[in-house]
């Protein structure tokens, strides 16, 4: 065989074997550094890739000079082989510094695979064994360090890069045997890359996997302080709701109660019998107040009893109007509906305080209560013939109103016409 250069064959068959036990603890290596997550992670991404390189240098370098040695290089060929692979280490150590950019990074495989033919090329023998394993080692580098897609593409391009050599042998000396290499080899560098690929896929999975667990855990440690602000919330919207029923239903009573004992002192001297059933009525008042925070309790403890929506709405009207002396006119249209308590009760609880207001802060006379219900909500109209008021100030009375509209997602309206108004409408659950 002849090309102006003898062309020999490095290893004979029996040889080979040799060869791919190098390559198998090379692949090994690889394998045990980049596809063992919890060693990796202990080690750190850095830290492990310059081990990674370092250990690949070791084993390249033995490589390398167990090649020259069988290369027999003089001169200026050693110096050129030198050169190559000091330059194909070279970038294999910065290729880190391209991380970030994907195109350059993917390219220094590509570097990477001609250095390695073209010190293959400069070998004297048609087939130097020891450079050709080189291809090996940039199939698992590429296989495990760029994604699963690029490194296949990568892969595939050393696989058939790493043949043209064995087309060459077969070229100059056809014969089974030389065949027969060709296809272990290329069977060889096949299932390194599709064991490389499956073990880049699984890597990749891992990964996967973790990141989908983390962002588990973070969505449980969001949900739980959602969780524990609802509970505060929940406890802060409870003791709201408490407060309002307390003064609600107090306010409303203390009214009732201080107009009658002022009332009475007026009458004293000048009409006893009327005065004494003032006084008369406003124990009666007293004792209500105590049988409204029993049901306050009631209803938190869970044992209270449902409401008739409009019976006990007239009742109130009715119980007011006696104990105050203010006319008051009550309008109800529509059927009520039994089944959402809460709603009635809201109702119920805007009705009294907007009376109670009325009375207390604008010295209403005359008041009017026109009650709509319908199968979806409950719209209300309060107005009294009081002082009113310019600009509208809410205190925790009409505050209070306001929550409860809010809490059944209604709406309130408040003005200033003759007196004072409220208006406004509340639904029923689960209709808006």
């Amino acid at each position: 065989m002849s090309m102006g250069i003898t062309f020999k064959i490095l290893l004979k068959r029996e040889h080979t074997a040799h060869i791919l036990i190098i390559m198998d603890i090379m692949h090994l290596i690889l394998y045990n550094i980049f596809i063992n997550s919890k060693q990796w992670k202990v080690i750190g991404m850095e830290k492990g890739r310059r081990l990674f390189n370092i250990i690949k240098a070791v084993l390249l370098t033995l490589l390398f000079c167990t090649a020259l040695y069988f290369e027999n290089a003089q001169r200026q060929r050693l110096y050129v082989l030198i050169f190559i692979f000091v330059l194909y280490l070279a970038v294999g150590f910065g290729r880190g510094l391209f991380k970030r950019c994907g195109n350059l990074y993917c390219l220094s495989f590509i570097l990477d695979i001609a250095l390695v033919y073209i010190l293959e090329y400069n070998s004297r023998l048609l087939i130097n064994y020891f450079f050709h394993s080189f291809y090996i080692a940039v199939l698992l580098e590429s296989s495990l360090l760029l994604g699963l897609r690029r490194g296949i593409m990568i892969g595939a391009a050393t696989v058939v890069v790493s043949l043209i050599k064995y087309i060459y042998l077969i070229y100059y000396n056809f014969n089974l045997s030389n065949v027969s290499q060709l296809v272990f080899f290329l069977m060889v560098n096949v299932l390194i890359l599709v064991v490389s690929g499956f073990a880049q896929h699984n890597k990749e999975e891992r990964e996967r996997k973790d990141i989908l667990y983390k962002e588990l855990l973070d969505a449980h440690k969001k949900l739980k302080q959602y969780t524990d602000e609802v509970n505060r919330l929940s406890v802060v919207d409870e003791r709201n709701r408490i407060a309002r029923d307390i003064h609600d239903t107090l306010g409303h009573n203390m009214t009732a109660l201080i107009m009658q004992l002022q009332m009475a002192e007026h009458l004293l001297k000048e009409d006893s019998k009327r005065s004494e059933e003032l006084l008369i009525s406003s124990v009666r008042t007293a004792k209500d107040s105590m049988a409204g925070i029993r049901e306050v309790v009631e209803t938190l403890r869970g044992t209270g009893t449902a409401l008739a929506p409009v019976e006990s709405i007239r009742k109130l009207v009715s119980e007011f109007s006696a104990k105050t002396g203010v006319e008051i006119k009550l309008e109800i249209s529509g059927e009520s509906n039994l089944q959402d308590s809460a709603a009635n009760l809201a109702v119920y609880h805007i009705v009294q305080e907007a009376m109670t207001n009325s009375v207390r802060h604008g010295k209403a006379a005359r008041i009017s209560v026109r009650l709509d219900y319908s199968d979806e909500s409950i719209a209300f109209y309060i107005a009294d013939n009081g002082v009113g008021a310019e600009t509208v100030k809410e205190g925790y009375g009409l505050k209070g109103i306001r929550e409860r509209v809010e809490a059944f997602n209604g709406k309130l309206e408040t003005g200033s016409s003759d007196g004072f108004y409220l208006k406004g409408i509340v639904y029923l659950e689960g209709k808006k």
